[in-house]
């Protein structure tokens, strides 16, 4: 399936060729859309005009770059690695988030049904005050 055409990243950047994957709530979770969103010029110019990045009020999805991402740690994503790392904080005993991707997810195809379970937590870009919050919760 790794065939480096087919596989997707769900934590993407807001560009043309993207698609819509979740919407943050306001409980900073992503809600997962039951079909991904095509992206386009007219969203993108829309998008932008908030004074928060696109990152971090959607997630987006693409096709996975490997190499030519900076999460690319030579044999995977490491923020799929990374996020499981979590799954103690959440209820591990939950089914799977229901996701249209998840066939040719690169988190999935990585680490499993783990990765799918705190998928909803991740935001692509979060702000400086949501790192001293995340921050001081680990401490």
């Amino acid at each position: 399936m790794d065939d480096g055409q087919s596989v997707l990243c769900p934590s993407a950047r807001c560009k043309e060729g993207s698609q819509l994957l979740g919407v943050r709530q306001d409980d900073g979770t992503v809600a997962i859309l039951p079909t991904p969103l095509p992206i386009d010029a007219g969203f993108i110019q829309t998008v932008s005009a908030s004074k928060l990045k696109p990152e971090q009020r959607f997630r987006f999805t693409n096709k996975c770059v490997k190499d030519g991402c900076r999460q690319w740690n030579g044999e995977g994503c490491s923020v799929a690695d990374r996020v499981i790392q979590y799954l103690d904080k959440v209820d591990a005993s939950s089914s799977l988030p229901k996701c249209s991707i998840r066939p040719q997810c690169r988190w999935f195809l990585q680490r499993g049904g783990d990765a799918c379970k705190m998928c909803v937590f991740v935001i692509t870009e979060i702000t400086e005050e949501e790192v001293a919050q995340v921050a001081q919760r680990e401490t």
